[in-house]
């Protein structure tokens, strides 16, 4: 007997053998025991998530003579028929090569003889949204108003491109991707009866790289048990032509420290390995997303995503290396290569031309990019004050006869209202003030509101609120009638008489700099004697 792929030989019998879609398959399931069966049915969902397996098994269990719990039993006359694709009463219909008015004439002919064996006649057409327009309005009518033993079940992955009128007809039902681990678990089971070995790290990977879909995860199995009996991790990278982990992290790392050669030699290796450009972009992105994740949900990402703990952690500590906007960007910045490299002559250059723009950001003076250094300038002068906090400080090696840095003993808190603090931001209910007053404006003053919009609430340092943004609308707040009214607002909002300053992104790290190097000068003039502390300019 000829080799049959194995997607074939593990498409599902019966419903209790279906891989995910569990709420679907407890509704057909339940229409099947109490006899209520729909005449037109709509399967949508992506490709290999079970559209044309659910269909075929809910033909089986409606003409089955003796269903069990809703499946088909597979011992009845009819069931032997079924399988043996002797069965002339469910007919599978190609809509993607039988798409025109006439095919479909054809097939509502055949329609009007009643079923020979069982008690309906099933109609599968898959990919329906083929159909031409002709065809759609030559079905309509026998959908409205079939006869009591035909029913249709329709399969498609774009169901935006039906007609209103045939989805107003059938019951609907959108099959989702199937997770990671539940195709995990059936490769298994699918190379345990092949005779195989396989790592759960390589079907963990067949698993991601199939993307929700059973069968092209069988596919994929399929051609690694091509190479050999035996699929480990590697062999799955050379199939799929992906990256290992350990490169896309080298790869992530030094385009955080705009290491520039070595990003080149890194793409110059991806490509004399045979590496698809279009793959590796991919990649990057995915690892990107997977940085993003767990910058922002710590060790919850473990519960969104299918991680291991170490891999887990692995990328929570690199991701502490970044801010989330200089990960975003990069992120959008590859995306965007995805769609380029389909089009791309030299696809190598795009790729190095996009990583090289990771690179050199600093280097660039556009918003996105300001706003970046800036949030990292901030999580560094952070960094300095908890360092500060804590009593050790680092000084230059000269001052002090030790060098290093120096202990400092704790300080007891400074009265609040003394001169020292007074230029430091006040944050205890600044936001909530802030929010109130924005809140106000939308209502009264809508264009000052909208442009408050496109920056961000820097803090409150004494009476006065700073806000920063872009140049233009930096300008535009800071007109008399606007800063007047958001002053007004802000005051009865705080219960205080208050002011207000916009400033551009450049003012406002301008002063954010101040701020700190006058905090620092503070601080250390407070532990060691004034006279022993010395502020030099360098350049």
């Amino acid at each position: 007997m000829a080799y049959q792929a194995l997607y074939r030989q593990w498409r599902p019998k019966d419903f209790s053998h279906m891989v995910g879609q569990e709420a679907i398959v407890e509704t057909l399931r339940h229409q099947v025991q109490t006899g209520r069966i729909a005449h037109a049915y709509l399967f949508c969902g992506s490709r290999g998530t079970g559209k044309t397996s659910t269909a075929k098994i809910l033909a089986r269990a409606i003409n089955c003579l003796s269903p069990r719990n809703g499946d088909p039993c597979g011992e009845c006359e009819v069931c032997r028929r079924m399988q043996a694709e002797e069965y002339m009463d469910i007919l599978e219909f190609d809509a993607a090569s039988n798409s025109r008015v006439d095919d479909a004439r054809d097939l509502l002919e055949k329609a009007n003889f009643p079923p020979q064996f069982g008690r309906y006649k099933v109609y599968i057409i898959d990919e329906v949204h083929m159909l031409s327009t002709s065809a759609f309005n030559a079905l309509l009518k026998t959908l409205e108003e079939p006869p009591e033993y035909l029913v249709f079940i329709l399969a498609t992955t774009e169901p935006y491109k039906l007609p209103a009128t045939i989805l107003s007809r059938c019951q609907r039902f959108d099959f989702g991707r199937i997770p990671a681990g539940q195709i995990q678990g059936r490769l298994k089971e699918a190379v345990d009866g092949a005779g195989g070995e396989a790592t759960p790290g390589a079907l963990l990977l067949i698993a991601r790289a199939a993307e929700g879909g059973m069968r092209d995860a069988l596919s994929i199995l399929d051609m690694c048990l091509g190479y050999g009996q035996k699929v480990d991790e590697t062999l799955v990278r050379s199939v799929l032509g992906t990256s290992d982990r350990a490169f896309l992290f080298r790869f992530s790392q030094a385009l955080r420290e705009e290491d520039a050669p070595g990003v080149i030699r890194m793409i110059d290796e991806l490509i004399r390995q045979g590496k698809d450009p279009l793959i590796f972009s991919r990649d990057v992105s995915s690892h990107l997303r997977m940085l993003i994740l767990a910058k922002s949900c710590g060790e919850k990402i473990t519960e969104i995503m299918d991680l291991t703990g170490e891999d887990a952690a692995e990328y929570i500590r690199e991701g502490e290396n970044y801010s989330v906007s200089r990960l975003m960007t990069m992120l959008d910045l590859f995306m965007k290569l995805e769609t380029d490299l389909r089009y791309s002559a030299i696809p190598r250059i795009a790729l190095e031309n996009v990583s090289l723009k990771c690179c050199l950001r600093t280097r660039e003076t556009d918003t996105l990019a300001l706003n970046d250094r800036i949030e990292e300038l901030e999580g560094k002068l952070s960094l300095m004050e908890d360092r500060m906090a804590k009593g050790s400080f680092p000084v230059p090696s000269d001052s002090h006869a030790g060098g290093g840095a120096v202990s400092v003993p704790p300080k007891e808190k400074a009265d609040p209202s003394s001169p020292a603090k007074a230029a430091a931001p006040v944050d205890k209910g600044a936001e909530s003030v802030w929010k109130a007053a924005t809140k106000k404006l939308r209502e009264t003053v809508p264009g000052a509101f909208n442009n408050l919009l496109m920056g961000k609430f820097v803090g409150r340092f004494g009476d006065e609120f700073r806000w920063s943004g872009t140049e233009v609308h930096a300008r535009i707040l800071n007109q008399p009638d606007n800063r007047e009214a958001i002053a007004g607002a802000l005051s009865e909002a705080a219960g205080s008489e208050c002011t207000f300053l916009a400033m551009d992104t450049s003012q406002a790290l301008q002063k954010k700099t101040e701020a700190s190097e006058a905090a620092v000068v503070r601080e250390l003039r407070e532990v060691f004697p004034p006279d022993s502390v010395t502020v030099v300019d360098s350049l």
